[in-house]
């Protein structure tokens, strides 16, 4: 018995001696790799028992028990995740990589991610940083510049006002051109931006190429800019806190309006207004009278102010190895340069990702915003202000001595601005809501199932008032006027996916997914309008003496889609892939509900070769190219049914049908083929990407005509064809880089051809006042009668007839197309720099466009030649007119009986250069921080259209050039809300 229990001790103690020796402690420092600087609070666990871990102390040291067989996993909030092996290590230290960087590797695509070195497809990627950078309201402005063959143009300088974003020309007369846009696997509509916090995204994925886009079917003909919001990762709670406070002015343009001492000189000389009989004298004024004139105002410094924005929010993140989660919060709150113009806004989020159990994971986003916007009216109308300061006389005052609101009799009815403004208030109430919940379960190690249900939720209200003591009321006749609006709109989408990926051999990669999506869309609204107000106080609707009318709208449509795609590599050296999409819509025709979308690419990573391997100055070069269809499905939900109406016949109610339906209705189809290449060179210094592409539409939606015998004039059939064609390229250069100084510069320039294939019976299709669609031509040309001068003998205005010979008589048919005009430009890009030294950072973006024309109507009313010389006019009109013969200008004879009409005199070369934002910062570093806890701090300054280079006489060259989704570009610069000059100061902390 002695002997057994001396065995046991004896074993037990042989035993605890290897075990001992098999558990040993590892120790390192890890540090954030761009600045050497130590990284505290970086988790370390052991990969096969994750309940094992530490973390790294104030001077990024950690130690670790360990066995000889253990991985270790460091991980840490923007930073990328490293998996190190123990073997035989009793030192492991790490260098962490910025996430961003991991961003570089790979690239959020459709339904799935893909490595940025097997994408086949012409995709861009904008960092989340570079993102949150810019201090704009909507989250589609900040893209532009942001990516080759995406033109984004803002359509107001309003606070909140979205952007108008073309990918590779436009593809559709009739139907939308816009993108698709899907946030965390949900799509949205790009409209309600203004209540999305762009601090929240991680990414963005612009896809523009078939093989990128195809996936998506009839909703990917114009692009697809996929948005990734950001997660919580594993470790300790990381807060950051951020705050924005800045202020904002016009921008100047090139209009000089008169003063008063030149508005009564011209109004004299032509017989109206105040000069030509005083309101004290009623005889023409003389010089005397003229120079004394008591009241000279600078209506642009009455009625624009200081605009100020202010901005703060709160973000958390973290989490442990089965529950992450990103928490965030913002408020934004925005006064424009224009009286009346505003926008307040709330948004919060929630992203939380769980591991149920060793297979089963679920994932949910959420994020609700709420806002509040002071609108103002448009172009001409007597509410806006841009049209009244460029529009009322000098010679008025905007208010009287006892701080009332002055009237004008000579201009509008007596309107002023600020009392239009403050009684007859305007609003936007918006609630916007985004979800997704994904399951997502490991079937087998390489096979998984995942299904994500999401919905895209809005709703909006309207408020507008004419308070029954507005000037505006009295004009109108109208004793108090109240209207509402009401809409919302619900988009509920579900993808269930099976999705393969297996290497084989370490060499064969090979990728697969197939999967169903189900999407219901819905918008109900209504309206109702009211007047007779017994005060301004009161606005219900139901205490209105007179109801007007109330509205009622209802519209849905249903799309069930199946979908296949695959890729695969060889040893990351030649890779293919290929996808294939059903749609059934229920916008189409029953003959033609479903649409079949496919397509194919192919790539070769040439560095990959042998003989390419040690090269010493070529890092990256990759061939790619695709081949592929997609379609566009929007149109109206009920384009292709017939309709009813109501109507009244000798006092009866009746209905009658107002449309035919088309059962052969069927999809805009887009045929796209791109090639390019990615490379980089010197040590990853000089990246240079190439894109060639041929984009053919078929099948576009045209107005038909009918034969007079079906009571019918036309219907919308698959008529049009029309082709985009263009070239993409972007450079840039890591000037200088070491350890604590980097100067990096890129450009990038994109360039679209457009031209109009077929048309119905080959007719020419005039769009608005000046333009025209046609055979042959590029989309939406100018077709106008051509200005010739002035006659210097004796002041007439001079035109071209159609034949080329000069005339003073002005006739519509003489109207010309003018080739090589037309509102898009023929390239446009973004060009700049980023620098740092140590803790500085210095970034400045250019944007550019060049060789689009606008046709100018603030010239053309503020131009008139004696037309409109009851309104302010530019003071070009009294310097620069032809006053006898033999005087050389480009203004005629000023005469009150002269007309306004439309010539190319007013369309100008919209071509513009604008520095578009500038940010100066700098950061603390870590030692400083750490003395008071913190893991971040930095303190910025910024500035937004600082300057603006154009020969554009309008209000500005941007705003206005692209002013609809859907179809061509407005052709027409009115008296728009221009972009604002914006100063912003900033603070970001994090603990």
């Amino acid at each position: 018995m002695r002997k057994l229990i001396g065995l046991f001790v004896f074993l037990t103690f042989v035993g605890m001696q290897i075990c001992f020796a098999q558990t040993r402690e590892i120790t390192g420092t890890v540090i954030d790799k761009s600045d050497k600087s130590p990284l505290p609070g970086v988790s370390v666990i052991i990969k096969n028992n994750r309940a094992v871990g530490t973390a790294t102390n104030v001077d990024g040291k950690y130690s670790i028990k360990v066995n000889e067989n253990d991985i270790l996993i460091f991980t840490f909030v923007g930073m990328k995740d490293q998996e190190i092996a123990v073997a035989g290590k009793n030192v492991i230290n790490v260098e962490m990589v910025p996430a961003t960087e991991a961003l570089d590797e790979v690239v959020v695509m459709g339904y799935g991610a893909q490595k940025k070195g097997t994408v086949t497809g012409a995709v861009g990627v904008v960092d989340g940083n570079k993102i949150k950078e810019v201090p704009t309201a909507s989250f589609d402005q900040i893209l532009q510049g942001k990516a080759t063959g995406m033109q984004v143009v803002a359509s107001s300088g309003r606070p909140g006002a979205g952007a108008i974003v073309k990918m590779r020309g436009i593809s559709s007369i009739n139907a939308s051109s816009s993108p698709l846009y899907v946030i965390d696997n949900v799509p949205v509509a790009s409209a309600d931006f203004n209540a999305l916090n762009p601090g929240d995204i991680e990414s963005v994925s612009v896809l523009k190429d078939a093989s990128a886009t195809s996936i998506y079917g009839s909703r990917g003909a114009n692009g697809v800019i996929m948005i990734t919001t950001k997660r919580g990762r594993m470790g300790k709670t990381i807060f950051n806190v951020k705050g924005q406070w800045g202020f904002s002015t016009r921008t100047r343009d090139k209009n000089q309006m008169m003063n008063t001492k030149e508005k009564l000189t011209y109004e004299r000389q032509l017989g109206v207004g105040y000069g030509a009989s005083s309101p004290t004298t009623g005889k023409p004024m003389t010089d005397e009278e003229i120079n004394n004139y008591p009241i000279n105002t600078d209506w642009m410094k009455e009625v624009f102010r200081t605009g100020k924005t202010q901005l703060y929010e709160l973000s958390a993140s973290g989490g442990s190895e089965s529950t992450k989660f990103y928490l965030s919060g913002q408020y934004f709150d925005q006064e424009a340069i224009a009286p009346g113009s505003y926008l307040k806004r709330y948004t919060f989020r929630v992203n939380l990702d769980h591991k149920i159990s060793r297979k089963l994971k679920f994932g949910m986003t959420a994020s609700v915003g709420t806002s509040k916007e002071g609108n103002l009216r448009n172009d001409r109308n007597v509410l806006n202000p841009f049209n009244y300061v460029y529009s009322v006389n000098p010679y008025t005052k905007p208010f009287n001595e006892d701080g009332s609101w002055a009237s004008d009799p000579t201009w509008d009815y007596g309107l002023n601005i600020f009392e239009n403004i403050a009684m007859n208030p305007s609003y936007s109430n918006l609630i916007k809501g985004i979800g997704s919940f994904t399951l997502e379960y490991n079937i087998i190690d390489d096979l998984r199932f995942v299904s994500t249900a999401g919905v895209d939720y809005s709703q909006v209200l309207d408020y507008q008032y004419n308070k029954p003591e507005s000037k505006l009321s009295q004009v109108l006749q109208s004793p108090g006027f109240r209207a509402d609006s009401y809409a919302h709109r619900a988009t509920f989408i579900w993808t269930n996916m099976l999705k393969y990926a297996k290497t084989f051999n370490d060499v064969h990669n090979l990728s697969a997914t197939v999967g169903t999506e189900a999407q219901k869309s819905q918008w109900k609204g209504f309206g109702a309008q009211g007047e007779g107000f017994s005060s301004g106080r009161i606005d219900a609707l139901d205490k209105a003496a007179k109801p007007l009318k109330v509205t009622g709208n209802v519209s849905d449509w249903r799309l069930l889609s199946f979908f296949a795609l695959a890729a695969y590599d060889f040893d990351s050296r030649y890779f293919v892939d290929a996808s294939v999409r059903s749609d059934g819509s229920s916008r189409f025709g029953k003959d033609n509900q479903y649409g079949t979308f496919w397509s194919a690419g192919a790539g070769w990573n040439i560095h990959n070769e042998s003989f390419a391997e040690n090269s010493g100055w070529l890092n990256q070069f990759k061939l790619r190219g695709s081949v592929g269809t997609s379609g566009n499905n929007n149109i109206g939900d009920y384009d292709a049914l017939g309709l009813f109406s109501t109507g009244s016949y000798n006092g009866t109610s009746t209905i009658y049908p107002s449309r035919l339906p088309n059962n052969q209705l069927t999809w805009e189809k887009n045929f796209q083929a791109s090639v390019g290449f990615d490379s980089k060179f010197f040590n990853e210094r000089l990246t240079v990407v190439f894109d060639w592409y041929n984009r053919k539409t078929i099948d576009m939606l045209l107005a038909a005509n009918l034969s007079l015998t079906s009571g019918f004039a036309s219907r919308k059939e698959n008529i049009g064809e029309m082709r985009n064609r263009g070239i993409e390229v972007s450079v840039s250069g890591d000037v200088y880089r070491s350890s604590d100084f980097f100067v990096n510069l890129y450009a990038m320039v994109s360039h679209n051809k457009n031209e109009v294939l077929k048309l119905y019976k080959g007719n020419d299709i005039k769009n608005g006042w000046n333009n025209v669609i046609s055979e042959g031509k590029e989309l939406n040309v100018y077709k106008m009668v051509r200005w010739a001068g002035v006659n210097p003998v004796n002041g007439d205005a001079l035109y071209y007839t159609k034949d080329g010979q000069l005339t003073n008589k002005y006739s519509e048919d003489d109207a010309v197309i003018l080739d090589g005009k037309s509102p898009y430009p023929d390239f446009y890009g973004s060009f700049g720099t980023n620098i740092s030294y140590k803790g500085l950072d210095f970034s400045a973006d250019f944007y550019f466009s060049h060789g689009n024309y606008i046709y100018n109507h603030v010239a053309f009313f503020n131009l008139s030649d004696g037309a409109n010389a009851n309104s302010n006019q530019d003071k070009r009109l009294l310097y620069d007119q032809w006053m006898k013969p033999g005087d050389i200008t480009n203004i005629p004879r000023q005469d009150k009986g002269n007309s306004q009409v439309m010539s190319t005199r007013y369309l100008e070369d919209a071509s513009y250069l604008r520095l578009r934002n500038v940010s100066l910062g700098y950061s603390f570093p870590k030692h400083l921080l750490d003395k008071v806890k913190l893991s971040k701090l930095r303190v910025y300054a910024q500035g937004l259209n600082l300057v603006t280079w154009t020969g554009f006489t309008g209000i500005d060259p941007e705003v206005g050039n692209v002013t609809s989704g859907t179809g061509p570009a407005s052709s027409n610069a009115d008296f728009q809300f221009p972009a604002s000059r914006t100063i912003m100061f900033g603070l970001e902390i994090g603990f």
